[in-house]
């Protein structure tokens, strides 16, 4: 072996130089050691001399032949692959616990196709791990939690993305060792100041760029401090079809490697799969964002407390329409005393069927507001005409009002638009239906609508009610629907309850029948004349007329216990 032995007569590890120098020939790998990584070179070994001629004891590897090992150490690379004087060549660098030491061997080109095999093998399952991970969650604050994170420690020590800005302000998430928080917001002109990053942001930089750490300067309060002083950084643009959703900063430490080719490459195909999944969680997030506000604004509001009269509804939308109902009703009070109502259902269901129902809700509060008394069957001619303009929907609808007596009964006036007929609950049991005929809302130009005037006394009920409760399918072979004689069965037994507690029920034994089957939009509202004070609940008459008690759910059930005024 060639090199200095040092004052003492020993080698660079405490062996006698030719002792090394013996050990080391035996090595087919080149060996150069170094004081440290871009110091003097103090011995190689003959395979290593055969490589680069050049080789002097004493000499800077960067003033030596050795082209591919001075490149190593200025980028202070752990690894390369290089050619030189016609040689394919791989090196690797080992500094712990003592001095540089080069280990270097020529590749064959079968060498070269097994070695470029495993590297496309070991970048094609990171890759594949980011599709998996990312597409796990369409939640967009932990998918971009989970970006930051894949990176380390394949590409980065530490990794930071910015989202798109939302305003003049955006937010950012990061990921290193140490990090005390994760997560926060920057002003967009803060940003600007690094034009690099910027321009990921907005689309204007497909390709990775490499930015030197003090350029990332007006970031202090984004960029993890511990890694301010290494090399170099690597912004990468997250887009997805041309649509940027974020950029990605990749910083390394000071004593790693800096980037090569091979990994801004692999960056940047990590950064087409991490922003398609960025942008596909982002789309989910402002849907799921925009259904809550429609779910939110199309339900129907908190009944109101009016004197002499009880209230009662329930409201249940098909999931299957992401819970966006085309059922509606709506109740208000009367100046004079008692309330104005309606309750309808749209054709079809999910968000075009929403749509209309929201329309025809708020068309007629506003013909309430404007009124000076209830008029249902002028109220019906109005709205058909609304839906006939509105498309090729139409609805069915129950208006009217009810207003208290002084004997303590409720008159009841309906207009009706081709609903089902209500329902009364009467004080022995007995359930009757209001038969009140009219033609579907938006069906025709110049349609007919019936009306009709009905009493409910202390304690009777009046129930309105959606196709979805009465086509609910379950049962034992979960294809039976849930049909009129139920509904009839099912309120004969809340004699005596109270309108919430009957509207409560219905729906429980209608869920039950349901057995969390698929189910369209499903509506109650139920209206009572409070029982005179201190009068006994009513029984259900046992005469023959009495429908029969169904076996299953929806049957005879506990009469519930009498309300007070």
């Amino acid at each position: 072996m060639t090199g200095d032995g040092g004052s003492d007569g020993r080698g660079v590890w405490g062996c006698a130089p030719a002792r090394l120098g013996e050990l080391l020939d035996l090595v087919d790998e080149a060996v150069v050691i170094c004081d440290r990584v871009d110091g003097p070179v103090r011995g190689f070994n003959r395979a290593a001399a055969r490589l680069f001629p050049g080789l002097r004891p004493g000499s800077p590897v960067s003033m030596s032949s050795a082209a591919p090992l001075a490149r190593a150490a200025a980028r202070r690379a752990e690894r390369f692959h290089a050619v030189h004087g016609g040689r394919r060549l791989r090196g690797r660098l080992h500094t712990a616990g003592g001095p540089a030491v080069w280990l270097v061997h020529q590749v064959s080109g079968a060498q070269e196709a097994e070695a470029a095999l495993f590297e496309e093998r070991d970048r094609s399952a990171f890759l594949e791990e980011t599709t998996r991970r990312l597409g796990a969650s369409l939640h967009h604050g932990r998918s971009a939690r989970a970006l930051v994170e894949m990176v380390i420690p394949r590409l980065a020590d530490a990794s930071v993305v910015v989202l798109p800005a939302s305003g003049r302000r955006t937010r950012w998430h990061r990921a290193g060792p140490g990090d005390a928080r994760s997560a926060g917001e920057v002003a967009v002109e803060t940003l600007e100041r690094v034009p690099k990053v910027s321009d990921a942001l907005y689309g204007l930089q497909p390709r990775p760029a490499v930015i030197r750490p003090r350029e990332l300067a007006a970031l202090d309060d984004v960029m993890p401090g511990e890694f301010v002083r290494g090399e170099e950084a690597l912004v990468v643009q997250l887009g997805a079809g041309g649509v940027p959703a974020g950029a990605l900063i990749m910083l390394r430490g000071p004593e790693r490697a800096r980037l090569e080719a091979a990994d801004i490459e692999l960056a940047h195909r990590f950064a087409e799969r991490a922003g398609l999944a960025l942008a596909t969680a982002a789309l989910y997030s402002q849907q799921a964002h925009t259904m809550a506000v429609l779910q939110a604004g199309l339900a129907p509001e908190p009944l109101p407390a009016v004197d002499g009269l009880r209230l009662g509804a329930a409201y249940r939308p098909a999931a299957e329409a992401l819970r966006i109902s085309g059922d509606y009703y709506h109740v208000a009070p009367c100046p004079a005393g008692g309330v104005t109502f309606f309750f309808g259902d749209v054709s079809g269901k999910g968000a075009e069927a929403a749509v209309l129902a929201g329309h025809v809700r708020q068309s007629m509060r506003t013909l309430a507001m404007v009124r000076r008394g209830p008029d249902p069957l002028g109220d019906l001619q109005l709205l058909n005409d609304l839906v006939i303009s509105a498309g090729h929907r139409f609805t069915t609808l129950v208006t009217g009002s009810a207003r208290p007596r002084g004997d303590g009964s409720v008159k009841v006036e309906i207009a009706s638009g081709g609903h089902l007929f209500p329902l009364t609950l009467r004080g022995d049991g007995r359930v009757e239906e209001i038969v009140c005929e009219g033609m579907l809302v938006g069906a025709v130009p110049d349609p007919s609508f019936g009306r009709t005037e009905f009493r409910l006394e202390p304690g009777e009920l009046m129930l309105l009610y959606s196709d979805g409760l009465t086509e609910a399918r379950g049962g034992v072979s979960g294809r039976e629907i849930y049909g009129d004689e139920r509904l009839v069965d099912a309120l004969a037994s809340c004699v005596g309850m109270q309108a919430p507690s009957v509207a409560e029920r219905l729906e429980l034994l209608t869920t039950e029948w349901l057995a969390g089957r698929p189910h369209d939009d499903i509506s109650l509202l139920t209206l009572q004349a409070p029982p005179r004070r201190g009068s006994p609940p009513h029984r259900r008459s046992e005469s023959p007329e009495s429908p029969k008690s169904p076996e299953g759910p929806g049957g005879s059930a506990s009469a519930g216990e009498p309300g007070s005024p």
